[in-house]
């Protein structure tokens, strides 16, 4: 009973030795005041996102002249709005071809319901073509949980798109609401 007593503490030590090595290897950004948290990709530098409306940035390396990045933004909803259905994807579509409109041309690529951690939520990709030579895709993701709008958008040169999306969905696997 002894041995078998000691085997378990051992386990029990090389267990919380193990998942302490885990924490420490994450740069875990939290933002108590929005109330979430989240791991970003490894290497991408964390910018304030304030000056832009938003909660935060996270800037890749410059790859051909262009940043890639990753930005979250949170709203308050009214009380009506407590999913993502048809009328708000309208909306945001709606939204979405407006600054298309604006900065170019926009063409959707893709959209459906997805899983962020473990929320239910809608995403949706998009090419933004500023100009002849700069295409951007973009992919945004929505969650709405207890009256917030969690937005998440991931922004890349249309080339780059695939090379930097792993990262993004890494990270966005990370999202936890606190």
């Amino acid at each position: 009973m002894r041995k078998l007593l000691k085997l378990l503490l051992f386990i029990s030590l090389i267990l919380c030795f193990s998942f302490n090595i885990l924490l420490a290897d994450t740069n875990k950004y939290v933002d108590e005041k929005l109330g979430f948290s989240i791991v970003p990709p490894e290497g991408w530098e964390v910018k304030d996102g304030k000056p832009y409306n938003l909660a935060v940035m996270f800037v890749g390396p410059a790859d051909e002249g262009f940043m890639p990045n990753f930005n979250i933004n949170v709203v308050n909803l009214p009380g009506e709005v407590t999913e993502i259905n048809e009328d708000l994807i309208s909306e945001i579509k709606v939204q979405l071809e407006a600054v298309g409109e604006y900065y170019g041309s926009l063409e959707f690529i893709s959209e459906g319901v997805r899983d962020v951690s473990k929320y239910k939520g809608y995403e949706i990709v998009y090419t933004l073509n500023v100009d002849e030579s700069l295409s951007l895709e973009q992919k945004q993701v929505y969650i709405i949980y207890e009256g917030r709008f969690y937005i998440f958008t991931f922004t890349s040169l249309k080339d780059n798109f695939e090379k930097y999306l792993p990262a993004f969905e890494k990270s966005l696997s990370t999202f936890e609401i606190l």
